[in-house]
C-alpha cells in the first residue's frame, strides 16, 4: 500500500500596462546574490544550528551546518474498511517504507481504526549538491541565495534570529513597494501588456540597505522557537 492511499488526500495603474499587487504568478528574482557586498558563507554558525518548532509543534525548521530543511509530522486516522487486505490483518503497531524511502508508523487507535504517520521533510536551502546556494549574512540576518534553473537569476529568503525565536521569510510579489524602490535597484518585463517579472539589481550601500530594511518586501512564511 502506497502513502497515497493514506494521505490522499488588481491592481490596475495607469502606466499603460497592468500592475497585479500580491500577485503569486509574478516573478522577482535578484541579479545576483544579495547582498553584493556581503562575504559569502561556508556553513551555518553552530550557536543558529537547531531545531526551530512552531506553535503547532507538528511542524519545525532545522538549520544545520549547510543545509535549512523543513520537516512536519502528517498523520491520518482511518477506518477497517479503508484498509487493504495485508493491514486489516496488523496486531501492533507496525512500520513500512515506501521506493523513495519514506517511513510510515501505523499503530491502532481503537478495534477498527488506524492511524498512519510520517514525517514530511523539504529542502529550502543547500550549501552543497549541483546547485548550491550562497550564503551570507547582513544587518544580522541570514540570506539564502538559491539559483533559479537557468542560473542566471537568483531566489532569495532570509532567516531573522532573535534568541530562542525565528521568522523565515520570503522576498514578497507586491508591485506597489517593489515599485517605491529607487528605479536604478529595479529593472521589470512585461508581456501582452502585463508585468510578468521584476529583476532586482541593488548596488552597496543605500539601495541594498533599502531592500534589507523595506520590511514590507518581505512575507512571513512562518515564526519558530528553538526547542529546548
Amino acid at each position: 500500500m502506497t502513502a497515497s492511499f493514506f494521505l490522499r488526500g488588481g491592481l490596475v495603474m495607469g502606466f499603460g500596462w497592468v500592475l497585479t499587487a500580491c500577485d503569486g504568478g509574478l516573478e522577482v528574482r535578484f541579479a545576483q546574490p544579495f547582498p553584493a557586498q556581503a562575504a559569502d558563507m561556508a556553513v551555518f554558525p553552530a550557536r543558529h544550528r537547531a531545531v526551530y518548532t512552531a506553535a503547532d509543534s507538528n511542524k519545525s525548521l532545522c538549520i544545520g551546518h549547510t543545509a535549512v530543511w523543513r520537516q512536519e509530522l502528517l498523520q491520518v486516522t482511518l477506518g477497517r474498511n479503508q484498509l487493504d487486505s495485508m493491514h486489516r490483518r496488523l496486531r501492533a503497531d507496525t512500520t513500512y517504507a515506501e521506493k523513495d524511502g519514506t517511513l510510515h508508523y501505523l499503530k491502532w487507535v481503537g478495534r477498527d481504526s488506524v492511524r498512519d504517520s510520517r514525517l514530511w521533510t523539504d529542502t529550502i536551502f543547500t550549501l552543497t549538491g549541483p546547485s548550491p546556494g550562497v550564503l551570507r549574512r547582513f544587518q544580522g540576518r541570514y540570506y539564502l541565495n538559491t539559483p533559479t534553473d537557468d542560473g542566471d537569476k537568483w531566489q532569495v529568503q532570509r532567516l531573522e534570529i532573535d534568541g530562542p525565536r525565528l521568522s523565515w521569510q520570503a522576498f514578497g510579489t507586491d508591485t506597489l513597494r517593489l515599485l517605491a524602490l529607487d528605479p536604478a535597484t529595479v529593472r521589470y518585463h512585461r508581456e501582452h501588456g502585463a508585468l510578468t517579472s521584476f529583476q532586482l539589481m541593488p548596488a552597496p550601500g543605500p539601495q541594498t540597505r533599502r531592500v534589507g530594511r523595506y520590511a514590507g518586501l518581505w512575507d512571513t512564511q512562518d515564526h519558530y522557537r528553538r526547542r529546548r
